[in-house]
């Protein structure tokens, strides 16, 4: 990790110097722009008092004005594409490291992101805030000491307070920043880890429990951040008072000093113009330095990932085996030992042995991929750039198999090839997270073989077959047998079919593989290493129909009517105070102005008493108004944002396995983080900003009609056009670039997570260089529509500038000459002033189309439609569950998945539902469940249909085993526990019972903690076969009397699987079990069988 004191100083990340000279540019023709301004209406107040035509000077003002609005849009620019730059070269290296290998990639999908994004501020604020500190002040001063000493001497004594204070306060600042951004990477792992577990917290009916869970931990994380914004932002509010004061002070001063003819009127108001310009540059930065370190942060971490000497073992060059291999995890016993497998072209060598012997640890280190913290010995050769892989459980790093076969170097024509070969030619282009794990295992192989059809040399197959039925199992042996002759192959299987296959076998001896637990897992989730999706979402948009629920970019305005619902009065009270804040400046401005030019006319000193109370009254109230209005407007956004969470972790929870592609860990992390988020980012900078940036528009009309009634028609015309056009221009060009980096973004978010995800199965695959080409390609757009965003930004920044620093110019010519001095004056700077209040209406309309892109892709999951439910309570124990001419249409399609299924199942009886692959009998499951309703006919409890039954009282009598059920990044003992309310705890006599039924026994003896070790992150310390018999424990252990498995004794050895069955048969003697399983030897004779893909059967067993 980068030492602590280098991630103090100022960083400029990739680019350097070389990346902002633009912006240092555009600094100091901003500055020069503000002395010709400043000069400009100086010596034009100056002509209209001595009686002289202001005109002469207004050449030197317009040349001002547009130095000052170059200034501002070059800044905005170039120092956002800095950011972007930056963000792209970083966002490659991180990608680059999952690729390669990360040990915490769990974390960096969230960084690479979220995480990056911090730099828009650091490049886009704070950099251009410390260029600016560094030049405005020299220009300003040097005129302000040209024209007077005394002020000069006055801003030399009070400008270094600014830094002073900023330094102390920012020291103490700095850390609570880190404990933030910790606080942060723990939320996203936990929603994350939370997401993808989601339907086993549905099957067991653990969702209230956890939706707890996951709002203590947002209450802790908006408490933590809003300790660390009040101090961020009580070092504004010192900088603020230290600058307005000073100011108000240089103000009086001079109007005493005007008393007594010591200075001009012209000088006087050059200073007082010129004063609060350098303050201003100097309080910005401390404006920026929460958002610097923020950036910094963010910096700081992706170098320290990048710098992490961690990798994958890869093999070394060579002919493709392995040799004496011996794999062990920090602290354990080894997986395998001194095992050898010499593969050649030709010939097909099957890994054999029990659950957990370390079959697909063999497999894993052939092609390289062996997690980072694997520690080998022996002799490891191949070339994984030649390798074709299909791990256990497939993972894919794109939206479509379509996508996956084109990273494996197919064509449309090869690819549509490809996939008839296995059956599949039908789902090319259907969302890979929406296909049942068959279809998925099917998908993977495709993949593999598009490689082996490419020119890869090593074949290696981790179990083929498993979740196929027979049909499709003799379609995948097929391919394979076709590919024997050309390619080296190794493959792992549980089903004798598939075994045959083999010349040859390498037998694995389970006795020294005790567990491939990490020695040094910490006890709680770690900040980098969140759990990442099985079934990523890759990019599949939110505006199609998914999972059975339609989604549409309809209803993003009852998102925000119900996200500003959830503090509508901290809203309010943040718009008010930021009116306030604005008028109070406004009104420092003015009375200062006023305060100067009638001192010019030496009246008694009695008569601007009251305007010198003003000023300080008004220099004291500003900072502390804007600061209030931070403090409102930032705890608004997070209770919205955490309520929206809580009722879009609801909507996802409500559909259960019926919501498949946004149960994904990657779409699941869009929807749960990174939209929240964005959303989060944009709020308070959208609703207080526009509120009050109006009222103090139009209160600058208002109180120039009170004062000048001759010069507000060119006031209010002016200030209208200047919002129009600069808010417009803004819209006009955000439109298209906000949206879409608002998809893109998203996108990248998904494709980052999948491919952390799957970036074991893509290195050992030789398809690694290929994703991150693709995510760089997805980052290179992204980058193309943020810059043009920025070019929006700069519009209408400089827009607003131009316009108000022009009226602020024109004044003094437009007055008639019969109007007093010091009104004109005060018009005068009061339009001068109210270019902050225009740029905050201009920034906060540009932001609207990102923020209803946001809310549209938001508003499927807040407004997705739950499958109708009753109030019925379940009474007493579940005696018999009926189908009745139950039937599936698929809604994105209209076709029907199945028709007219009837069956029934009692007490002590099971249920086996059958059928080909993606017949649909997962889904069928979760029409039991209620999760999906059925288009037509009824499944009925105890003679009641499921839609009638309270969501609560059932999930209490149901618990469902889902395939490839996710297995906690907790201990044995915290993932059994989930299948027992809380209220009702489980003793170790009890969980000690349960391991044993499900053959876990042994291997829970060998752990040195027992139930108390860690599985680590998606269980992976276990074998699949292992992860598969706790999730069947954990379904044991529940009180429900309706078990619903989903094939149980996937990745299982035939002898296991036996006594698995067996032991479930004995738990479940008086509970019903409804079964899905292609495995023949899970089969019982006195099983009911409903068909599907089949003529309907009307089955009744038990009860």
């Amino acid at each position: 990790m980068t030492d602590a004191p280098a991630s103090r100083r100022p960083d400029l990340g990739p680019g350097g110097v070389r990346a902002l000279w633009p912006v240092a540019v555009a600094s100091l023709a901003g500055a020069l722009g503000i002395v010709l301004v400043a000069e400009s209406v100086a010596r034009q107040l100056a002509a209209l008092a001595a009686g002289e035509d202001p005109r002469a000077w207004l050449a030197l003002g317009a040349a001002g004005v547009v130095l000052r609005g170059l200034a501002v849009w070059v800044q905005a620019v170039f120092a956002r594409r800095a950011a972007i730059r930056a963000k792209t070269r970083l966002r490659h290296d991180l990608v680059s490291r999952i690729a390669a290998g990360d040990p915490t990639r769990g974390g960096t999908a969230v960084l690479a992101t979220e995480g990056l994004d911090a730099l828009d501020d650091y490049y886009g604020t704070a950099v251009p805030a410390m260029i600016s500190a560094a030049v405005i002040p020299l220009v300003a001063g040097l005129r302000v000491l040209g024209a007077d000493l005394v002020s000069a001497i006055v801003l030399a004594c009070t400008i270094p307070l600014v830094p002073l204070f900023m330094v102390l306060i920012g020291m103490h600042t700095r850390d609570r920043v880190e404990h933030a951004t910790d606080a942060l990477t723990r939320l996203g792992d936990h929603l994350v880890e939370l997401a993808r577990g989601l339907p086993v917290l549905v099957g067991l009916g653990r969702l209230d429990e956890q939706l707890s869970a996951l709002d203590a931990i947002q209450r802790d994380y908006r408490r933590r951040t809003v300790l660390t914004l009040r101090t961020a932002f009580l070092s504004a509010l010192a900088l603020e008072l230290i600058a307005t004061i000073s100011v108000a002070v240089v103000a009086v001063f001079l109007g005493i000093r005007l008393l007594s003819g010591d200075v001009t009127l012209e000088v006087a108001v050059l200073v007082l113009l010129l004063a609060p310009e350098c303050f201003t540059a100097l309080r910005d930065v401390g404006a920026a330095f929460h958002s610097s370190q923020d950036g910094l942060a963010a910096l700081t971490r992706v170098r320290g990932l990048l710098g992490d000497g961690r990798a994958a073992v890869l093999p070394a060059p060579g002919e493709p085996g392995v040799d004496a291999l011996r794999v062990r995890y920090l602290g354990r016993e080894p997986v395998v030992d001194r095992v050898t497998v010499r593969p050649m072209v030709g010939r097909i060598t099957a890994v054999t042995g029990p659950s957990g012997a370390g079959k697909s640890t063999v497999l894993a280190a052939l092609v390289g991929a062996l997690p980072a913290d694997a520690r080998c010995d022996g002799t490891v050769t191949g070339d994984i750039s030649r390798t074709a892989y299909l791990a256990q459980t497939p993972r894919f790093a794109t939206a479509t198999l379509r996508d996956e076969l084109a990273l494996a170097g197919a064509d449309a024509d090869t690819a549509r090839a490809l996939a008839a070969e296995l059956g599949i030619e039908g789902l090319l282009l259907a969302p890979l997270a929406e296909l049942s794990p068959g279809e998925q295992r099917r998908a993977g192989l495709v993949r593999a073989l598009a490689r082996v059809d490419a020119g890869a040399e090593l074949l290696v197959l981790d179990e083929p077959t498993a979740h196929l039925d027979e049909g499709s199992a003799q379609l995948a042996r097929d391919a394979i047998r076709r590919r024997a002759d050309r390619v080296a192959t190794v493959l792992v299987t549980h089903e004798a079919a598939t075994l045959a296959l083999a010349d040859e076998t390498v037998p694995v001896d389970a006795a020294v593989a005790t567990t491939a637990v990490d020695g040094d897992l910490p006890d709680s989730l770690p900040a980098a290493a969140g759990a990442m999706p099985s079934n990523p979402a890759g990019a599949i948009p939110l505006t199609r129909t998914e999972g059975g629920v339609a989604v549409s970019r309809s209803g993003e305005w009852r998102v925000l009517r119900a996200v500003l619902g959830a503090a509508p009065w901290r809203w309010v009270g943040s718009a008010g105070m930021g009116a306030l804040a604005i008028g109070l400046g406004l009104s420092l401005t003015a009375v200062s102005g006023w305060l100067i030019v009638r001192a010019s006319e030496m009246p008694a000193i009695m008569y601007l008493l009251v305007a010198i109370v003003g000023v300080r009254f008004f220099g004291l109230g500003r900072p502390i108004a804007r600061y209030v209005e931070r403090l409102l407007s930032h705890d608004a956004v997070f209770r919205a944002t955490d309520a929206l969470r809580l009722r879009l972790w609801g909507g996802l929870a409500s559909h259960g396995p019926a919501m498949r592609t946004l149960l994904g860990g990657g779409a699941a992390l869009d929807v749960l983080v990174t939209e929240p988020a964005e959303l989060r980012e944009h709020l308070p900078r959208i609703v207080p900003p526009l509120a009050a940036g109006v009222v103090a528009v139009a209160g600058v009309g208002v109180v120039t009609s009170l004062l000048a009634p001759e010069l507000a028609g060119v006031v209010w015309a002016v200030l209208a056009v200047t919002v129009v056009l600069a808010a417009a221009g803004g819209l006009v060009a955000a439109r298209g670039a906000g949206p879409e980096r608002v998809a893109l973004r998203s996108s990248l978010v998904r494709r980052i997570a999948a491919l952390g995800e799957a970036a074991d199965e893509l290195r050992g695959g030789g398809l690694a260089p290929a994703a991150v080409a693709e995510v760089d390609a997805l980052g290179r757009r992204l980058a193309s529509a943020e810059s043009r965003s920025a070019a929006a930004a700069g519009v209408g920044s400089a827009v607003a500038i131009v316009g108000c620093a022009g009226l602020a110019v024109a004044v003094p010519v437009l007055a008639p000459a019969t109007m007093p001095v010091a009104t004109v004056a005060v018009v005068s700077l009061l339009a001068l002033a109210v270019a902050e209040a225009v740029d905050q209406v201009t920034a906060a309309a540009r932001r609207i189309p990102a923020m209803r892109a946001v809310l549209a892709r938001i508003a499927p999951v807040f407004d997705a439609p739950v499958a109708p439910r009753g109030e019925r309570e379940v009474v007493g124990p579940v005696e018999r569950i009926e189908l009745d001419g139950v039937t599936r249409v698929l809604p994105t399609t209209g076709a029907t998945l199945f028709a007219d299924v009837d069956g029934a199942v009692g007490r002590g009886g099971r249920l086996r539902i059958d059928g080909p692959s993606g017949a649909g009998k997962s889904t069928l499951l979760a029409m039991v469940m209620g999760s999906l309703t059925p288009d037509a006919g009824r499944i009925a409890v105890d003679g009641v249909p499921v839609a009638e039954l309270s969501r609560s009282s059932w999930s209490r009598h149901v618990a469902w085993c889902p395939q490839e059920a996710h297995v906690f990044d907790s201990t044995v003992r915290g993932n059994l526990l989930i299948g027992r309310d809380r209220e009702d705890p489980v003793s170790d006599a009890e969980l000690t019972d349960v391991i044993e039924r499900v053959g876990l026994g042994d291997l829970v003896r060998s752990m040195p903690d027992g139930l108390a070790t860690r599985v680590g992150q998606a269980g992976r310390a276990l074998s699949g076969g292992e992860r598969q018999r706790l999730a069947v424990a954990r379904a044991l252990l529940s009180r429900a009397e309706v078990l619903l498995l989903d094939e149980p004794t996937a990745h299982l050895d035939e002898p296991t699987a036996r006594e698995l069955m067996r032991d479930i048969d004995q738990a479940s003697a008086d509970r019903i079990v409804v079964l899905v399983s292609h495995r023949p030897l899970d089969r019982d004779g006195r099983d009911g069988v409903v068909e599907l893909g089949r003529p309907s059967a009307d089955v009744r067993i038990g009860g």
